[in-house]
């Protein structure tokens, strides 16, 4: 090999509820060198909170190349019924629990998605992510795992009438921000560009414009906005909205149309 040649590998993420103290990842980057390489999305998920990891892949994985294998290890103990799988969407490969939740990371069907037979023990879950990745880039998919069916799960929906939404958070992130399953879309085709009332925790809490951006305010005013992903984003201008407002992961939110 010459001196500036690079040795390509396969691209691994990893989004878990791994705590730093943790020795699962260290685990899974010596199981994994030589092989790939590893990238940690995060290990802050909230234990067991499975639909929080879902939505924080769903956030990044467009934004890595075609081939990339994204790891979902939160609360991915399998079972007979629900085995560890491999599903191929949008030119990238997902190993994860096949407990219903790739239905709510997709848009649509995977193109495939195969099972991987381990053995239960304490770090089968470790062994299971190895297992998939090694099939994946020694394309021994054919031989170290199987045709499997996608499991499905109904993901929660804003509720909408004609002069009204009701919405959840479905993740606060560092800043205290308040997300919502609000989309652009759904808010735009329910308000028909009518004045409008954004309630938090109860009809004490009200927001009575959007701003096109974070800031623009005095500080401590609170704001509603849709962000890059076109979902609506409850905020305080530099200040922390959960802490102060008292607002907590899946609250419902409220919005009135005059």
């Amino acid at each position: 090999m010459q001196i500036g040649d690079i040795i390509h590998m396969p691209v691994v993420t990893l989004t878990s509820d791994w705590k730093r103290q943790d020795y699962y990842p260290g685990i899974l980057k010596g199981e994994l060198l030589g092989m790939a390489s590893l990238v940690t999305i995060t290990n802050e998920i909230n234990p067991f909170d499975v639909r929080m990891g879902v939505f924080v892949l769903r956030q990044v994985f467009r934004h890595y190349p075609n081939g990339t294998i994204h790891l979902l290890a939160v609360q991915a103990q399998a079972t007979d019924q629900m085995p560890m799988a491999i599903a191929f969407y949008g030119q990238q490969y997902f190993i994860s629990v096949n407990d219903g939740r790739f239905s709510l990371l997709f848009d649509s069907e995977p193109e495939w998605i195969r099972a991987i037979c381990t053995s239960v023990h304490t770090m089968a879950e470790v062994d299971a992510y190895v297992k998939g990745i090694r099939a994946v880039v020694e394309d021994k998919l054919n031989v170290m795992t199987l045709p499997a069916e996608m499991m499905t799960e109904v993901n929660p929906s804003p509720v909408s009438e004609e002069n009204y939404i009701m919405g959840q958070v479905i993740y606060i992130d560092s800043y205290g921000n308040a997300i919502t399953n609000v989309t652009r879309a759904l808010f735009e085709k329910t308000g028909r560009g009518r004045a409008f009332r954004i309630y938090i925790q109860g009809p004490y809490t009200k927001i009575e414009r959007m701003w096109h951006q974070y800031g623009g305010v005095r500080p401590g005013e609170l704001q509603a906005l849709f962000n890059s992903a076109g979902l609506l984003e409850l905020c305080i201008y530099l200040g922390n909205l959960a802490v102060l407002e008292n607002v907590s992961l899946y609250d419902e939110i409220q919005i009135q149309f005059q």
